[in-house]
């Protein structure tokens, strides 16, 4: 489904380059199979979701989260629901006949044990060829530009794919408010470190 030369992101972990493919249900079509449904389907329902980093990071639910896109296709296998998004990893893309599956699940984990996803935006007419989409992703180099924690993040390929999608319904989010957010709690957290080699230099 496509693939780009591999590279490290800022964590050390080495961006992939690729869209990983995951079924649920029975069903599972070959290559040819999927890029002739990927061809053929039509976009009638985008969702953007949002869900807590972690269990135990629920708290910072308002500034910190995973964001991801859903959507509805119609082709002539009938009605499927799919999710995008992106990790520190590679892309992720996710199909299945029943919508909750690619909401809660990813790559067949529950995302959250008890964090439940929330919709940020939600456009119900989209009309979109899903093949647009796909060559969009592909035009754009998203499989090459890897993953950076405060701009080159989930947030930023999720706003990119549901702006794309739902125009001229966009989602306001800005990259750049986050990289400054994460530089300033860098600064916040390294305050008590400064303050105990202060005392320590006055001694």
């Amino acid at each position: 489904m496509g693939k780009s030369s591999s590279k490290s992101s800022t964590h050390g972990i080495e961006w992939e380059g690729n869209i990983k493919y995951y079924q649920y249900g029975s069903q599972r079509p070959t290559h040819e199979q999927l890029m002739k449904q990927m061809s053929e389907g039509h976009i009638t329902h985008v969702r953007l979701y949002k869900i807590a980093l972690s269990n135990l990071m629920w708290f910072a639910d308002p500034l910190f989260f995973h964001a991801y896109v859903t959507f509805r296709t119609v082709d002539h296998g009938g009605e499927w629901w799919w999710s995008i998004e992106k990790n520190q990893v590679s892309l992720v893309l996710q199909r299945s006949k029943i919508d909750t599956d690619v909401r809660d699940y990813l790559q067949g984990r529950k995302r959250r044990s008890f964090v439940n996803p929330k919709i940020l935006l939600e456009n119900k007419i989209c009309g979109m060829q899903f093949k647009l989409l796909h060559s969009y992703i592909i035009i754009t180099d998203q499989l090459k530009v890897g993953y950076k924690f405060a701009n080159l993040n989930c947030k930023g390929f999720a706003k990119k794919v549901y702006d794309f999608m739902a125009v001229p319904n966009c989602w306001d989010y800005d990259p750049n408010n986050d990289f400054k957010m994460f530089s300033s709690l860098l600064v916040f957290a390294s305050l008590p470190i400064a303050a105990v080699l202060f005392r320590k230099l006055r001694r």
